[in-house]
């Protein structure tokens, strides 16, 4: 299995395709297997780098306090370990918080920065009080017990109508390598304590702001706020799409971040940006 040191912690990472690089970041206690959707199609474009974070999936869980600085200097330093300068970095839900805050510490490395369905401070706008519930009584429950609990959180009522058993399967193969419990909370007290509000008008990368009008977890305001205070981000909200937008919406997804990465190649700051948001 592919791991590497990166200050004091052996990071587990997945490379696939060739051409400009893309780091893949996940969210709270998710592995790389949650890129299943996007790895495919990125690596027939791009040079892809999937990880796992401290504290979840393949990488170490050192049994220590967790920040978002923490997690933000693992995925540079995974990139330097790797001999790339710099990438195009997505990150999805807390991924996308670690890739503001990677953004912001080591600016230079990151070529463009695509923030998806996450926020500069959940507590400031937090998910819906059912969808937080479900979620925190999720972690006290057997793994199909939870699948039914919270994935109403991730997609539609009809695509989970059509795709439940498939939607069950992947969470099955996902869940053995989410984050254990306690590596959970460690994660999940770092994401609380999360807020770039101030500084996200010195994000110069080009960035693109995409996700789901419908998201319980991470409601829209959140990616609004980013692309009003991110200067020249563009925003791309799917109508009626929850949390897991990047699944139910696979080909769309795929479809922004690839014509987004190719009008920034070897992006500079300062460059034009439009601002938009999905129709149906």
């Amino acid at each position: 299995m592919p791991k590497i040191h990166v200050s004091d912690i052996n990071i587990y990472y997945e490379l696939y395709g060739s051409g400009e690089p893309i780091l893949l970041i996940m969210g709270l206690g998710g592995s790389l297997l949650g890129w299943q959707s996007q790895i495919p199609t990125l690596s027939q474009h791009l040079r892809v780098v999937a990880f796992d974070n401290r504290g979840c999936g393949r990488s170490d869980m050192p049994m220590s306090d967790y920040s978002m600085s923490l997690f933000a200097d693992d995925a540079a330093g995974l990139l330097q370990a790797l001999d790339f300068e710099s990438a195009h970095v997505f990150g999805v839900s807390m991924g996308g918080m670690i890739a503001q805050e990677m953004t912001l510490r080591h600016p230079s490395m990151v070529r463009s920065l695509i923030l998806g369905a996450t926020s500069p401070c959940l507590l400031a706008m937090p998910p819906t009080p059912k969808a937080l519930e479900a979620t925190m009584k999720a972690q006290e429950m057997e793994p199909r017990q939870a699948f039914e609990t919270t994935y109403w959180t991730g997609y539609t009522d009809e695509y989970l109508a059509a795709n439940k058993e498939d939607l069950w399967r992947r969470a099955q193969a996902e869940t053995a390598y989410a984050s254990p419990p306690e590596f959970w909370r460690r994660q999940s007290d770092a994401l609380a304590k999360h807020d770039t509000r101030e500084r996200l008008g010195a994000i110069a990368a080009p960035t693109l702001v995409i996700g789901g009008e419908d998201d319980p977890l991470v409601p829209p305001e959140n990616s609004r706020y980013l692309a009003e205070h991110i200067p020249r981000a563009e925003l791309v909200l799917f109508p009626k799409a929850r949390h897991s937008f990047n699944v139910e919406l696979e080909e769309q997804t795929n479809a922004a971040v690839l014509d987004f990465v190719r009008r920034h190649s070897e992006a500079t700051p300062g460059r034009p940006h439009r601002q938009v948001e999905a129709r149906p």
